[in-house]
């Protein structure tokens, strides 16, 4: 296949994945709101474990000609990208969380400590779908993906992978 159409066939997956993660960012709860029907935004993930396999042969298609030394960079240089990604992320659900939390033990019949610890305890509650599913997160999932291609592609230049010749 070329280029072209990989780059197309990508890009179009990637709007899909885009969407999915609007999609997760509109379905969070209001804090002030009471839900009890479970978080739909989670089948979401599903489709997104889904395209993981397909960005990773299409990065592994695209790189097939790029140096190895630059690819070692991006394999370097990615995981350091995370890491400041990561800790963004995890500094934004603390002050989410800590707001969400304020809004439910203000108001009238509704301030339980425990309840308020139990919608905000994880990412996966329908109160804090977007902290899951935000600009920040997506990117985060677009670099994943290139980062494995990257090491696949690294992996199968390896001499480890290079058929041994009889002589």
């Amino acid at each position: 296949m070329n280029n072209k159409r990989i780059g197309w066939m990508m890009g179009l997956g990637f709007g899909v994945c885009a969407g999915i993660f609007y999609l997760g960012n509109l379905l969070t709860v209001d804090p002030a709101d009471i839900s009890g029907n479970g978080n739909p935004a989670l089948l979401g993930l599903f489709f997104l474990f889904f395209f993981i396999l397909l960005f990773m042969l299409g990065w592994m298609e695209l790189m097939a000609n790029v140096r190895t030394r630059l690819l070692w960079s991006g394999f370097l240089v990615l995981p350091l990208i995370f890491v400041a990604a990561y800790r963004y992320q995890m500094n934004e659900f603390e002050r989410y969380r800590t707001y969400v939390k304020d809004i439910v033990m203000n108001q009238v019949g509704r301030g339980d400590l425990d309840y308020a610890n139990s919608i905000t305890s994880d990412v996966f509650s329908i109160y804090m779908n977007n902290q899951l599913f935000n600009v920040n997160t997506f990117f985060m999932y677009v670099g994943l993906t290139l980062w494995i291609g990257i090491a696949l592609m690294l992996w199968h230049r390896s001499p480890f992978m290079q058929p041994k010749l009889n002589r």
